[in-house]
């Protein structure tokens, strides 16, 4: 048996002992005439009456019968009422403490029909033992029935607070699991950029190396750039990350990010990586959302991104259309897979690279993932998919007044 069972077994035994003693005590010095005399069958009854007290926790209802009924055995055999009167009660107190109002109620029964009887035989005057008839049991149920609501109570708390807690627990984990899908997104949206430019520059450095030497230097040059970009942006990453786990209150994690306003310096970026760009934006520009802005910047990055890695030297047309509820982006590229054209033989500056189609880089299918994610969370719309005239294109609508929505009906469109 456990530690915790084995006090209140202890306290328990400590109470019917002192009953049992006490009432032995007094039916011994306390022997008034007209009183059958205390003696063994005395000390017997009176421990019978109070001993099953010892179980009062694990069996409360037979308890309260067994003291009722060695009392009332005690009275009957004509021994002066004395302290026993008190077991029953306190077992009745026990009952009420532990079972539902309607047993404490069963219980008061046979406890008021052996104080009526004590009251009885001591020749008590009727009143006096119809009051305590009636107050003891009260009394007991009272007590026992108000500490039984505060038990209830107290396991309901607990039940409440282990959900609360574990509910607390998951939503750590969502955050967690957000927080990481947030810095992927991020991460990949930095890396996955700037490393296809590298990436193309590189090939194309490696390939001119002695036949266009400026065309080298230069693609070397824009390599220069573009790893100082990376750098740029990965720090930037890096001080919000640190600002929000320090917790110092200083700065959002949309401050740092790049937004439509360096649209121009992402449009040379990808023409430097080959592509010919086409921007045009139409509507009247108005001050966007700080989490719409980023994420539109991130979709045109991401789609630029994608067509440098699987149509380098394509032809690109940039749509960026402000409305007043909404902005439109539209990415659309016209890659040609024939070697001619577009994407073909000759950049966009009208020289010939070389005599073989620029390597393209291989993807890793989470571009796609990263844009819906990041239009969803805007409250926006994303499709991306090959187009009816060839090529592919991604169109975002994004509300300038967010909300989280979900879109179940949604296309998912695919990574090239």
């Amino acid at each position: 048996m456990s530690l915790p069972r084995l006090r209140p077994l202890a306290v328990d035994s400590a109470i019917a002992l002192g009953f049992a003693a006490v009432g032995c005590i007094a039916g011994a010095y306390y022997q008034p005439p007209g009183w059958r005399a205390f003696d063994g069958p005395g000390y017997v009854l009176a421990c019978l009456t109070a001993l099953p007290l010892v179980a009062r926790r694990r069996f409360p209802f037979p308890v309260v019968l067994a003291s009722a009924a060695g009392y009332a055995v005690y009275l009957g055999c004509g021994y002066q009422p004395s302290v026993n009167f008190w077991a029953p009660a306190v077992a009745l107190l026990s009952l009420a403490g532990r079972r539902p109002l309607a047993v404490a109620l069963a219980g008061a029964a046979p406890v008021t029909a052996v104080i009526v009887l004590s009251g009885a035989s001591g020749r008590l005057h009727p009143a006096l033992t119809a009051a305590q008839a009636v107050l003891v049991p009260v009394v007991a149920i009272a007590f026992g029935h108000t500490r039984h609501l505060l038990v209830r109570a107290n396991t309901r708390l607990r039940e409440v607070t282990a959900e609360l807690v574990a509910e607390q627990e998951a939503r750590a984990r969502n955050a967690v699991t957000l927080e990481r899908m947030a810095i992927a997104r991020e991460l990949h949206d930095v890396v996955a950029h700037h490393m296809s430019v590298i990436t193309i520059q590189a090939g194309l450095a490696e390939t001119v190396l002695t036949s266009d030497v400026p065309m080298a230097r230069k693609a070397l040059g824009d390599i220069a750039r573009t790893g100082r970009g990376a750098l740029d942006e990965l720090r930037r990453l890096l001080t919000v990350l640190r600002v929000r786990s320090d917790d110092d209150g200083e700065g959002t994690p949309y401050e740092a990010a790049p937004r439509l306003d360096r649209l121009p310096d992402l449009i040379s970026g990808a023409t430097a990586a080959g592509l010919d760009v086409r921007f045009t934006a139409r509507g009247e520009p108005v001050l966007l959302p700080p989490i719409v802005d980023v994420c539109a910047y991130r979709v045109v990055q991401e789609a630029l991104t994608n067509v440098i890695k699987h149509a380098p030297g394509a032809r690109v047309t940039l749509t960026v259309d402000h409305t007043p509820d909404e902005i439109v982006l539209v990415v659309r590229d016209d890659a040609v897979r024939d070697g001619s054209g577009p994407g073909g033989r000759d950049g966009p500056d009208g020289r010939t690279r070389t005599d073989e189609r620029p390597e393209t880089v291989p993807g890793t299918g989470l571009g796609l993932i990263g844009m819906r994610e990041r239009v969803k969370i805007c409250g926006g719309r994303l499709s991306a998919a090959p187009h009816d005239g060839g090529g592919f294109e991604v169109v975002a609508v994004l509300p300038l007044h967010t909300s989280r929505r979900t879109f179940p009906g949604e296309p998912e469109g695919q990574e090239r």
